[in-house]
C-alpha cells in the first residue's frame, strides 16, 4: 500500500506539473488521467526490476550459507534452518529472503518436501537462476547427486552475474546521472521561461494550435525520456 500510495502521489504531481507547464490549464490534468495507468505499469515494472535483482542477491548469500552448513555436516533440512539464522543477522527480518526463509522453515517443519518449496520460491520470484538452481537440485534429489556441489557452482555463478552487473552500474553511473539530468532539463526550461518571460510563450497556450504544438513537443519529450532508459538500462 506505501509503495501504491508513492507511485500515485508521484503521477498526480507529475500530471499536475505537465498540465501547468505545457498547457497552463487544470483541464489538461482531467485529460492525462487516462496516461496513470501507463505510469503505474512503468513504476511497478521497475520497482519489479529492482526488487528482482535484489532478490538474487540475497539468494545468493542464502547459498553461500546453506553450502557452509552442509559442509559442517548439517543435514539438508537443517541446513535450511541455519541459513535463516545467517540472513537475519546479515540481511535483517524483514528481508525478502529472511521472510521466504522462514516461510520455507515453517512448512519443512510439516514435512512439506524442500524440493517443492523451492519449485514454489521460484516461479513467485521470476527469476531464471533461481529457477534454473530449482530445475536442477529436483533432478539431483531424485537421481542422488551432489547436492553440495550444486548449491556452491550455483552459488558461485550467481555471484559472478552480479559482480559483473554492479560493475556495468558502477561504470554507467555517470550517464544514468547525465540521461536523469537531460530528462529534467526541458521542464526546467519551460518553468524558467514561463516565470521570467511568461510573454515569450504566450502564443502557445489557449488556442488550438498552441495545444497541437505543445502535445507535439510533449509526446516527442516522453518518447526521448522512455528511449533514453531503455538504452541505459543494461540486462545480463
Amino acid at each position: 500500500m506505501k509503495e501504491w500510495a508513492i507511485c500515485i502521489t508521484e503521477g498526480l504531481g507529475l500530471g499536475i506539473l505537465v498540465s501547468f507547464l505545457f498547457y497552463h490549464s487544470p483541464v489538461a490534468l482531467v485529460l492525462l488521467i487516462p496516461f496513470f495507468p501507463f505510469w503505474v505499469k512503468l513504476q511497478k515494472k521497475e520497482k519489479s526490476r529492482k526488487r528482482r535483482e535484489r532478490l538474487r542477491y540475497e539468494f545468493k548469500e542464502c547459498l553461500q550459507a546453506v553450502s557452509g552448513a552442509l559442509l559442517a555436516g548439517y543435514s539438508m533440512e537443517n541446513a535450511w534452518k541455519d541459513a535463516e539464522k545467517e540472513m537475519t543477522r546479515f540481511l535483517g527480518e524483514n528481508a525478502d529472503m529472511t521472510r521466504e526463509l522462514r516461510r520455507m522453515n515453517r512448512q519443512i517443519s510439516l514435512n512439506t518436501p524442500i524440493e517443492k518449496l523451492l519449485s514454489d520460491f521460484a516461479f513467485r520470484s521470476g527469476i531464471e537462476d533461481v529457477q534454473s538452481f530449482c530445475q536442477v537440485f529436483q533432478f539431483a534429489k531424485r537421481g542422488g547427486g551432489d547436492l553440495t556441489a550444486i548449491i556452491r557452482s550455483t552459488s558461485l555463478r550467481i555471484g559472478d552475474k552480479v559482480e559483473l552487473e554492479r560493475e556495468i552500474q558502477t561504470a554507467m553511473s555517470a550517464k544514468r546521472m547525465e540521461q536523469k539530468i537531460m530528462s529534467v532539463m526541458p521542464l526546467f526550461i519551460l518553468l524558467y521561461i514561463g516565470l521570467t518571460s511568461p510573454d515569450f510563450l504566450s502564443a502557445l497556450y489557449g488556442n488550438a494550435l498552441g495545444v497541437l504544438v505543445m502535445s507535439i513537443c510533449l509526446a516527442a519529450y516522453l518518447g526521448s525520456v522512455l528511449l533514453a532508459r531503455k538504452i541505459i538500462n543494461i540486462q545480463i
